[in-house]
């Protein structure tokens, strides 16, 4: 049974490392709470403090007490992987691999996760026009989230975007280089520049209504987040079966804090010609 607890150890660890490193919503939001989760249902806290009046000075000082702003989460997502395993150890020798099962269960995980979290965009305190975009408008697209930042007075190099690929083409066509951001584990596949005056994040899991994506923009505390990656578990033989199995279990919740510092935009896969408009019309 060791032997078992070894791979469950293992695959909790690869889990760890793949969320640490190519998890949008570890990138984005808010991770650093009070409390601790076990199991869904639990909830942890988030603590801020309020902003400091600034006063005319008369040649007195009053002081003010600065209190704690305690925000609850609670943690009531609960996601789950579950195959079946011909040879525990194939099984064993394949961990760590790109494209084994485990790697996919991760990697599975990760996508359900990031899909809740940049589908919180209605919660968005700013929400920008619809765009249709295009190579000659996309640093306009992105220019504009950055400007409705800034006017909710978010510092520069606290602010984050994150678009879907198709932006990121018109992006690279419009001049802007991108890099792949291996995480800290280094194992990491996001697309990421920093060009832009932010951080910009590319992600397949921004929610998407018909042909319309919602582009995220927020600060560094707009979204709290919190996980915990919970039983991984070696089934030796399945009922009624000689295969083996692997299962395991992530709980999370997400929450907008502060909706004046997330902004959205609409927008819409305009193709990739380099002509503008007006040239086309001539032809």
């Amino acid at each position: 049974m060791s032997n078992y607890n070894s791979i469950e150890k293992i695959i909790s660890a690869e889990i760890l490392r793949t969320n640490e490193d190519n998890l949008i919503a570890n990138r984005i939001c808010n991770t650093t709470f009070r409390g601790e989760i076990k199991n869904a249902g639990d909830s942890v806290t988030f603590i801020g403090l309020n902003e400091p009046t600034v006063d005319d000075y008369t040649g007195t000082i009053s002081y003010e007490s600065i209190d704690d702003t305690a925000i609850t989460l609670n943690i009531d997502k609960d996601k789950y992987f579950a195959f079946k395993v011909k040879d525990l150890e194939e099984l064993r020798s394949s961990i760590g691999l790109k494209h084994s099962q485990t790697k996919r269960a991760s990697y599975n995980l990760k996508k359900a996760v990031d899909s809740y979290v940049l589908g919180l965009y209605g919660y968005a305190g700013a929400s920008l026009q619809q765009a249709t975009v295009t190579p000659q408008n996309a640093l306009t697209v992105v220019a504009e989230m950055k400007e409705a930042l800034e006017k909710a007075n978010v510092p520069d190099g606290q602010s984050w975007i994150v678009v879907p690929p198709f932006l990121k083409t018109k992006l690279i066509l419009a001049g802007i280089k991108f890099s792949v951001n291996q995480g800290i584990n280094g194992t990491g596949a996001i697309g990421y520049t920093n060009e832009l005056g932010c951080d910009l994040f590319v992600s397949n899991q921004l929610a998407t209504v018909g042909n319309v994506c919602y582009a995220l923009a927020g600060s560094y505390s707009a979204i709290a987040y919190a996980e915990q990656i919970l039983e991984t578990q070696i089934i030796d033989h399945l009922e009624n079966s000689f295969d083996a199995a692997v299962r395991g279990r992530i709980v999370f919740g997400a929450k907008v804090i502060k909706p004046e510092e997330l902004v959205c935009v609409p927008i819409v896969d305009g193709g990739n010609s380099l002509a503008d408009e007006e040239e086309q019309q001539q032809q």
